[in-house]
């Protein structure tokens, strides 16, 4: 199975970024034990309220999607994205 590479980015609210880096932090350990798959996150070098996370190899598409969409409900990562934002997921596969 060929596998896929998550990156998810939007504007963050200012004055939560630490807040979010916790959020962060326990979402993706927990999408780690659940499907295996470490994610990380960065912020844009010259915007540093344009946060992405990413979430290479993905293997099980369907899975990993689910597992994503329960701990950005359970970790209320939304609250984290600034007013009239939104979370942008763009899944790219090897060329060859």
């Amino acid at each position: 199975m060929t596998p896929s590479h998550y990156y998810i980015y939007y504007p963050v609210r200012i004055g939560l970024e630490a807040d979010l880096a916790r959020a962060l932090f326990n979402l993706q350990a927990e999408l780690a034990a659940q499907t295996g798959v470490a994610g990380r996150f960065l912020r844009k070098a010259d915007d540093p309220w344009t946060w992405m996370e990413i979430y290479e190899n993905v293997t099980d598409v369907a899975a990993f999607d689910a597992a994503l969409e329960q701990a950005v409900i359970k970790h209320a990562l939304l609250r984290f994205v600034d007013e009239g934002g939104s979370r942008h997921l763009e899944r790219f596969v090897p060329c060859a």
